[in-house]
C-alpha cells in the first residue's frame, strides 16, 4: 500500500482529523478554500433542490386531495339534484292523486245530492199518503242523515222554531243549523228569506249558521237561479223534482 493510500484510509477512519486538515490547506492555500466554498454552496444548491421537489410533490398531493374533494362535492351535489327530482316527481304525482280526489268526490256529491234529492221528492210524495207533511218528512230525513253521517249528536234533533220573531222550519242550536223547506218555489224568495233568517241567527249567536234550503219542486229557469245563489252565498240546496 502507497503512502497517499495510507492516509487516505486513515483520514477516512477519523473524520475530526480530515476535517482538521482540511481548514489547515486551506489556511495554507487560499484557492482550496475557494473550492470548498463551492463545493458547500453546490451541495446546498442541492439540498434546496431536493427540498424544492419535496414541496412540489407536497403540492401536488394537496391539489390532487382538492380534486378529490371537489369531485365527492360534485357528486353529492348530483345526488341532490337527483333526490329534489324525485321529490318534485312525487310531489306531482300527490298533486294529480288530490285533482282525482276532488273530482271524485265532486262526482260522489253530485250522486248524492241528486239521490237526495231523488228520495226527498219520492218520499214527500208518499208523505201525503201517510198523513205526514212535507216539512215534517223533510225534518226526519235530515235529522237521520245528519246523525248517521256523525254531523249531529245521536241525541239531537232539527225541530222548527221561531227565533228573533221569524219562523225557521228546521232549527239546531249546536251545531248552529238553520234549514228552509218548501214544497215549491216559484222564485229565488225562498233563499232570500233564508239568507235573512240566518242573518238574524247570526247576531243572535255571534257565529255563522249553516244554511240548508229543500225545495220539492221548482222550475227550471227558477231552479238554476236558486243553484248560482245558493252558491255564491255558501247555502246547501236540495231541489227534488225540477218541472
Amino acid at each position: 500500500m502507497s503512502l497517499v493510500e495510507e492516509l487516505i484510509k486513515e483520514l477516512e477512519s477519523d473524520p475530526e482529523k480530515a476535517k482538521k486538515l482540511l481548514e489547515k490547506m486551506a489556511e495554507l492555500y487560499p484557492e482550496f478554500s475557494f473550492s470548498l466554498q463551492v463545493r458547500k454552496l453546490v451541495e446546498q444548491m442541492g439540498l434546496m433542490a431536493e427540498e424544492q421537489t419535496k414541496i412540489w410533490q407536497e403540492i401536488k398531493a394537496i391539489k390532487e386531495e382538492q380534486t378529490k374533494i371537489w369531485q365527492e362535492i360534485k357528486a353529492i351535489k348530483e345526488e341532490q339534484t337527483k333526490i329534489w327530482q324525485e321529490i318534485r316527481e312525487m310531489i306531482e304525482v300527490i298533486k294529480e292523486l288530490q285533482i282525482r280526489q276532488d273530482r271524485l268526490e265532486r262526482k260522489m256529491d253530485h250522486i248524492y245530492e241528486g239521490l237526495s234529492a231523488s228520495i226527498m221528492y219520492a218520499f214527500g210524495e208518499l208523505g201525503k199518503y201517510a198523513g205526514m207533511t212535507f216539512e215534517e218528512f223533510v225534518r226526519k230525513f235530515l235529522t237521520d242523515r245528519m246523525r248517521r253521517a256523525g254531523e249531529i249528536p245521536a241525541d239531537k234533533e232539527l225541530k222548527p222554531v221561531v227565533v228573533e220573531g221569524e219562523e225557521i222550519d228546521a232549527f239546531l242550536e249546536d251545531p248552529l243549523i238553520i234549514v228552509e223547506i218548501t214544497a215549491h218555489a216559484k222564485s229565488p224568495e225562498k233563499i232570500e228569506k233564508l239568507l235573512r233568517k240566518a242573518e238574524k241567527i247570526r247576531k243572535a249567536y255571534g257565529k255563522e249558521p249553516r244554511k240548508i234550503l229543500i225545495v220539492q219542486t221548482a222550475d227550471k229557469d227558477v231552479a238554476k237561479e236558486l243553484r248560482r245563489i245558493a252558491e255564491s252565498e255558501d247555502v246547501e240546496l236540495i231541489v227534488g223534482r225540477i218541472l
